[in-house]
């Protein structure tokens, strides 16, 4: 997918090395962005000192319950749902995180959903904190519509958060409505121009639809932003080598292997020993 690349490998004759840099440059080029976004334990819809007070206890007893063992915090949460004490949207709310942590992530998420158009609940913050949960659950095991759907209904409500049009574009990209994606992401950035992961994100996606053009200006103004920002940096060698330019290709990929960690260094320094490879067999031949 590297057609571009112009004089920096024009000698190359073992096409397959040209492939494998494609392949290790494009295939991350939107992953990259899902990697900043991880799903551990969800973040709280309620805090106690939004608990009326009746049931306020019971709801902190669920959930400490729940950090040693979600299983146990699951199955008080389903005791106190059953029983006539009352609470039920706390009771509600307990029993979808746990049922989550206990690994029924898509039970989990229709509770949440279910919660959120809760008559006592609907037209709340907490409604769009659930339907959020439950967008970012969805998301994280591969239900891309019921993410898709739950995202729009929280736009529906608030259209000013530039994060959640960022979270329904990471679904719509991951669906492969491109166009999709860059017209959340435009919306976003027009909320949050400094917003670096969003221009990296959009500019992933320019380059996956090949508007280099669009993808290098993205790619300069998170760096103008972040001069040091691994997820940027990469996005330009991938660029600079589309465009033929090697050079600063290395410089880049250089910068990530110096100051970057995990995935993406690794993938830095595989890219560096192909470009190294490819230029010096070049170079003999």
């Amino acid at each position: 997918m590297l057609r571009r690349i112009t004089h920096a490998f024009a000698t190359l004759s073992e096409y397959p090395v040209v492939m494998k840099l494609s392949v290790l440059f494009r295939a991350p080029s939107l992953a990259l962005i899902l990697l900043l976004s991880s799903l551990g334990i969800p973040a709280s819809a309620f805090e106690p000192d939004e608990v009326e007070d009746g049931f306020r206890g019971t709801f902190v007893n669920c959930m400490a319950k729940g950090q040693a063992d979600p299983v146990n915090g699951r199955d008080y949460a389903a005791e106190w749902l059953a029983s006539d004490a009352g609470g039920e949207i706390y009771a509600r709310y307990c029993l979808a995180i746990w049922t989550f942590q206990s690994g029924e992530p898509l039970i989990a998420a229709e509770l949440l959903v279910y919660l959120a158009d809760d008559q006592g609940v609907r037209d709340t913050p907490q409604s769009t904190r659930f339907l959020v949960l439950a967008g970012d659950i969805f998301d994280s095991i591969g239900a891309f519509p019921e993410a898709f759907r739950a995202f729009s209904r929280v736009l529906d409500q608030n259209r000013f958060d530039p994060e959640i049009w960022v979270s329904r574009a990471l679904v719509r990209a991951s669906m492969g409505d491109f166009e999709g994606t860059i017209a959340d992401l435009d919306l976003a950035l027009a909320l949050a121009a400094d917003n670096v992961e969003a221009l990296v994100f959009r500019g992933s996606t320019f380059l996956a639809v090949d508007d280099l053009d669009k993808a290098a200006d993205d790619a300069l103004q998170a760096l103008l932003l972040k001069p040091f920002n691994t997820s940027a940096l990469w996005l330009r060698a991938q660029i600079a080598m589309a465009e033929g330019d090697a050079d600063l290709a290395v410089k880049d990929l250089e910068r990530i292997i110096e100051r970057g960690d995990g995935g993406l260094r690794e993938q830095a320094q595989e890219a560096l020993a192909i470009i190294e490879a490819a230029t010096q067999k070049s170079t003999l031949e």
